[in-house]
């Protein structure tokens, strides 16, 4: 077999350098995080995308106000129909106003949302597919 690996997929991922690439949450002592849900029937790259840039829009308006938020990270599960999205900011009240803000309301937040990320090199991808 060839060392050189071709692309697969419409938008393969680019391979970065190794070494971390994780940034650190806010460490600030009024700074919670919280995860958001909606349920977003016909998801697609482009609905996805626009709600997101609308949140993003709403949490920068709202921290514009004097209370600080951000949507620190989405992960969008198409087979589901879900998106989910991580902010940080002092309440789950202030995340509300600022989806109410985008015109997309969650339907689910939880909080004291953590993260662990597994420190070391990318595991091997076979040079085919399952049979």
């Amino acid at each position: 077999m060839s060392q050189l690996r071709e692309p697969i997929g419409k938008h393969p991922i680019p391979q970065r350098p190794p070494g971390a690439t994780v940034r650190i949450m806010d460490t600030a002592d009024d700074v919670a995080y919280y995860l958001a849900e909606w349920y977003v029937p016909e998801m697609s790259a482009t609905s996805v995308d626009e709600m997101v840039a609308k949140l993003d829009a709403a949490a920068a308006a709202v921290s514009t106000d004097g209370t600080r938020v951000r949507l620190v990270v989405t992960l969008s599960v198409p087979t589901d129909e879900v998106l989910y999205g991580v902010f940080g900011a002092p309440s789950a009240d202030i995340i509300a106003q600022a989806c109410l803000g985008a015109g997309v309301p969650f339907q689910r937040i939880s909080g004291d949302v953590g993260a662990r990320f597994q420190p070391g090199p990318a595991p091997e991808v076979a040079d085919s597919a399952p049979v």
